[in-house]
């Protein structure tokens, strides 16, 4: 059996050259079945080079490596440098592309297209509906206007004024819990799931479709007193926790006070590693947030096999920027 990894030194000692590292993330891929990565091709039987990085398809005749038809594609980066790369990414508020750059020996410039191209990936997920109690809010991410200097200051930007922000809307999962038969105690047994989407704005007409697609019928909603909200109940169980009449928690004990504190996370996050988000690349942040905090109980290993599970996409520099 493989060794472990549960730091960055055991990872890089872990994947001493690019074949460990291109074996390591075939088997990732395709879990030791030789699969043509040619959208054209269904070859599932292959020769295997002499160098252990590269295939060929006895059915299209063509060569392939494990970095074909994946975010790794035309990368002239070794791949212990994404894994190192992704190793950080995980890390509890992310990574800025200026320290990466630093810590990967790479340009700045470098350093950002590979986030973004991860971040690409940590989206690529299978679309999932939550359940149970769910939490509903919106935030807004730019900064303050009392920070400006006078001749930058937007004029009626208070409140959810977003004429210099952009909203993001945000649903949570709710832990369960079960009873431990030894103990008696009540222990997470399905841990807190996230899912933000930014948003053009917080109308009923732009969150309610997001909702509905998001959370399965007869769920329990719990949202603030925001106009958006209603007309919810002819699906779900919806609860109103009224922020504007100083309440926190519902009669009945629902709060969406941990959506808060993962907002509270979020722009600590931006505030303190990456400064300044904009509005094309906002969803591609959001992606690494919501996937670490959907995956924060899993130990890094774990993490980076989900990531290199979902691979199977590009993003080039043109679409980037475009």
């Amino acid at each position: 059996m493989l060794p472990k990894f549960n730091s960055l030194l055991e990872l890089v000692q872990r994947f001493p050259d690019e074949k460990s590292c291109h074996q390591y993330l075939a088997g990732q891929r395709w879990d030791g079945q030789l699969e043509c990565p040619y959208s054209n091709c269904m070859g599932q039987d292959s020769y295997v080079f002499k160098d252990g990085i590269r295939y060929k398809c006895k059915w299209c005749n063509r060569v392939y490596t494990a970095k074909t038809n994946s975010i790794f594609e035309s990368s002239k980066l070794p791949l212990i440098k994404w894994l190192m790369a992704m190793y950080m990414i995980m890390h509890k508020k992310g990574i800025s592309s200026v320290q990466l750059g630093k810590d990967l020996g790479v340009t700045q410039k470098t350093a950002w297209f590979l986030l973004q191209r991860i971040r690409w990936v940590l989206g690529n997920e299978e679309p999932v509906q939550l359940e149970g109690t769910v939490q509903l809010d919106e935030t807004f991410v730019g900064g303050k206007n009392k920070n400006r200097h006078a001749d930058k200051k937007v004029k009626n930007s208070q409140g959810r004024s977003f004429k210099d922000k952009t909203p993001v809307m945000g649903m949570l999962q709710e832990n369960e819990y079960q009873v431990c038969p030894d103990t008696g105690k009540n222990i997470i047994a399905k841990h807190s799931r996230v899912i933000c989407m930014v948003v053009d704005d917080t109308k009923a007409n732009s969150i309610q479709p997001i909702i509905r697609d998001y959370v399965k019928d007869g769920s329990i909603v719990v949202s603030d007193e925001w106009h958006a909200y209603t007309g919810l109940n002819d699906t779900y169980h919806h609860y109103v926790v009224d922020h504007g009449k100083k309440q926190y928690v519902h009669e009945e004990g629902f709060t969406s006070n941990a959506l808060e504190g993962f907002w509270s996370h979020v722009k600590r996050s931006i505030i303190g590693i990456y400064h300044k988000t904009t509005r094309k690349h906002l969803q591609k942040y959001f992606y690494e947030f919501t996937f670490r905090h959907n995956y924060r109980n899993l130990a890094i290993q774990k993490q980076m096999d989900i990531i290199l599970n979902n691979v199977n996409c590009r993003l080039k520099y043109k679409d980037l920027i475009a």
